[in-house]
């Protein structure tokens, strides 16, 4: 569909102030003015509502956006820079078509979970056989450019069951307090399962009452790269197995996925059937973080003798508010030693896929991020992404940080079943 009417008007609304300098990572890193949210909103609007430009003049100022929407923070109009970068980035697909790899990611995998977690198996293989280690040692993984520097950032793959092995991990709780369903996301069946068992845990040790539905990827994947139309197959599917369920909450540490799933009512905000069962399935979907203090932490826990600090994903932060609730539960674990890092709220540099086509700019913002790390002096470096996770944790190793960098829900689960006094 053509650009729309909503997106139009937001590229008008910017008056080129330049407060968005102070906010976005890219120009930090970059000094380029175009990186600015104001200087990819002039060349949008050029583009697609001026036609003063090709389409390809825009190309890489709109794919090089992190759509953080730090940016936002500094907006006098409060302009949503990311639904005008998703927006041009659906009209530049729709007008230029996905690559086959794209085609076979958003609309054969990410729809069907067994046949995603048998390809996350490949992953696995390549590990346990050497091949990817083999790879990097003789150079191939630098034929393929960009995502050869990148594929260092995915960790080995664990040895995985996929989300029926996760199912199984639910207990029955006698005199449940609550009803939820577990959006476990596509990384944590297949590359965290970790996650997904700590997850859980965690709400048993709530007195929540869990169910584990077959939902698929949530979509942000597919958006991110201007596949509208499959982010919005992918929606459909979630919120119809959503209807089948009798919960009070739809719960996810992740923040990436809690963000878009709460935003599946813009996805159909121009169809007559969809918009009101969108916007029920979204009104139920709550960070994990959000959802415990909301309905009281428990505060029975280990000791964990560690100094912490916290990064704010995106997605939680810029998109859902969401910023207290993940320090209040750190702070609330007994002998942590909370301290706040500089610009826990600028973006890592991860942004889903990003450095796997931008390494370069990538690794220029997580440097400013390795920077203020460092500075903190942390053992522990915690947020609520997975993707963060990945980015950040192979920072500290390119930057030969100490800092160990996990999850909320895995420290929190440790202070809940075991503690940590090792050094």
């Amino acid at each position: 569909m053509p650009l729309s009417e909503e997106i139009a008007i937001a590229l008008r609304k910017c008056n080129r102030c330049g407060f968005c300098q102070a906010g976005c990572p890219i120009y930090k890193v970059t000094g380029v003015e175009w990186e600015t949210a104001r200087g990819r909103i002039e060349l949008v609007r050029s583009a697609l509502l001026d036609h003063n430009l090709e389409l390809k003049d825009i190309d890489d100022p709109v794919f090089h956006c992190l759509t953080c929407n730090n940016c936002v923070e500094h907006c006098p109009a409060g302009i949503q820079t990311a639904d005008i970068i998703f927006g041009a980035r659906e009209e530049i697909r729709r007008r230029q078509g996905n690559s086959w790899i794209q085609k076979m990611l958003f609309r054969k995998l990410l729809p069907n979970p067994s046949l995603l977690h048998s390809a996350s198996r490949l992953l696995r293989l390549a590990d346990v056989t050497g091949l990817r280690s083999a790879a990097r040692k003789t150079g191939l993984t630098r034929l393929i450019g960009d995502a050869g520097k990148a594929e260092a950032i995915v960790p080995p793959a664990p040895s995985s069951e996929g989300l029926a092995a996760i199912a199984r991990q639910v207990k029955k709780i006698e005199n449940p307090k609550h009803k939820v369903a577990y959006f476990v996301g596509c990384h944590a069946a297949n590359l965290s399962p970790a996650v997904a068992a700590a997850t859980i845990r965690i709400l048993h040790k709530h007195r929540v009452d869990v169910v584990v539905p077959e939902f698929v990827c949530c979509g942000l994947p597919a958006a991110g790269y201007g596949d509208a139309d499959s982010a919005r197959e992918l929606a459909r599917k979630n919120i119809d197995t959503a209807r089948a369920l009798d919960v009070e909450a739809i719960v996810t540490p992740c923040g990436s996925c809690s963000s878009y799933l709460k935003e599946y009512g813009k996805l159909f905000a121009d169809e007559n059937e969809w918009p009101e069962k969108a916007a029920d399935f979204a009104g139920k979907v709550k960070d994990l973080s959000e959802f415990l203090v909301d309905i009281g932490l428990n505060t029975e826990m280990s000791t964990v003798r560690k100094k912490v600090t916290y990064h704010d994903p995106c997605h939680l932060a810029h998109f859902q508010k969401i910023r207290e609730q993940p320090r209040t539960i750190i702070k609330n674990i007994p002998g942590v030693e909370f301290v706040e890092m500089a610009e826990s709220n600028m973006c890592c540099g991860a942004a889903g896929s990003y450095a796997f086509n931008h390494y370069d700019l990538s690794m220029k913002v997580l440097e400013r991020k390795m920077d203020n790390l460092a500075k903190t002096s942390a053992d522990i470096l915690v947020t609520n992404c997975p993707g963060c996770v990945m980015q950040l944790a192979y920072g500290a190793k390119k930057h030969g940080l100490p800092t160990r960098t996990t999850e909320l829900v895995e420290l929190l689960d440790l202070a809940y079943h075991t503690g940590d006094d090792e050094p």
